[in-house]
């Protein structure tokens, strides 16, 4: 059952993070085309997403606003969206979504305030600027934005950091970091797919350091014992969800994760297939063990040679 997905706005990015997957003009992930959608195509998306919760009686389907671009760049959509759910109540769908901090304005921080019970806002924040500024950029712009989240929810937000090799190398001082900054909640992922190597975390590197957070006052949903055995994604030391229960919206189509983007062998079809189509889809795929990643075992760097042509890999 389908119970969670990603909505990529579009491909358009104020930065240029260097270990960045998507804008890494070498891998042929981007179109090239800023791949907005309009008013009506969004509102598409979620009646088309509202129906196949009632129809298969989905409790909740979290809805991540994240993808190929900063997504506060296209934060009118992300109204829209919000608004339109409201206004049908569309009550089992929650929502969350992840900047990069530096485009912020007082709208915006007024609105996701406002609508905090419905959709979570994150940012992302790779440690002390040292740090940071390895695989991202401009720290300090970073930093203004989460003092005005701050000023405006009177607490910090949760963030997102991204774990590479350096990450491991500096791990105690990331956390006094987060410490003394007063962070409460910390999202790790793990560092996939860059041109870089050398920066690449393993899924053994990256459960050890996080295991080493056990003891840790900062708050990881990885650490949970309830999200244990939640399909997810493996880039946050949860269970693989493709081909069981995620997807990603793109306005090129919806593919199994975000990994997927770009290789059409993978792409399940138009952004608005009804979801009962796309879960038939998702039975094609190959199948996995709990703890492997599909794209780690089955795709890695292979090329689409037939990128026109819609084709699953069938196990």
């Amino acid at each position: 059952m389908i119970d969670r997905a990603c909505i990529s706005l579009g491909e358009l990015c104020n930065l240029k993070c260097a270990y960045c997957h998507f804008q890494n003009e070498e891998n042929g992930k981007l179109s090239g085309l800023r791949q907005e959608f309009t008013r009506n195509e969004m509102i598409a998306i979620a009646d088309n997403i509202y129906r196949y919760v009632i129809e298969n009686d989905v409790p909740i389907f979290k809805i991540g606003i994240v993808g190929a671009g900063e997504t506060l760049l296209q934060f009118n959509k992300i109204r829209t969206l919000i608004d339109y759910v409201k206004q049908q109540q569309y009550t089992r769908l929650q929502f969350y979504t992840i900047t990069n901090g530096t485009v912020f304005k007082k709208d915006m921080l007024d609105f996701f305030f406002e609508n905090q019970s419905l959709i979570k806002l994150s940012i992302s924040l790779d440690g002390y600027e040292e740090l940071h500024n390895i695989g991202r950029e401009r720290f300090k712009d970073v930093f203004r934005g989460i003092n005005k989240y701050e000023m405006r929810f009177n607490q910090k937000p949760s963030v997102n950091c991204t774990v590479h090799q350096e990450t491991l190398k500096h791990r105690d001082k990331l956390h006094d970091f987060f410490i003394n900054e007063q962070f409460k909640s910390v999202t790790f992922s793990r560092l996939f797919d860059s041109h870089n190597e050398n920066l690449i975390v393993s899924a053994i590197e990256f459960r050890d350091f996080l295991n080493s957070f056990a003891d840790s006052s900062l708050q990881l949903r990885q650490l949970d014992p309830n999200n244990q055995k939640k399909y997810d994604c493996t880039m946050y030391g949860n269970l693989c969800g493709v081909g069981r229960t995620n997807i990603f919206i793109t306005k090129r189509g919806i593919y199994p994760c975000g990994r997927f983007y770009g290789n059409e062998q993978y792409n399940y079809g138009a952004f608005d297939l009804p979801l009962g189509n796309v879960e038939q889809r998702m039975k094609q795929m190959k199948p996995l063990n709990d703890g492997e990643c599909y794209y780690d075992k089955y795709v890695g760097n292979k090329k689409d040679e037939n990128s026109n042509i819609w084709r699953i890999e069938i196990g």
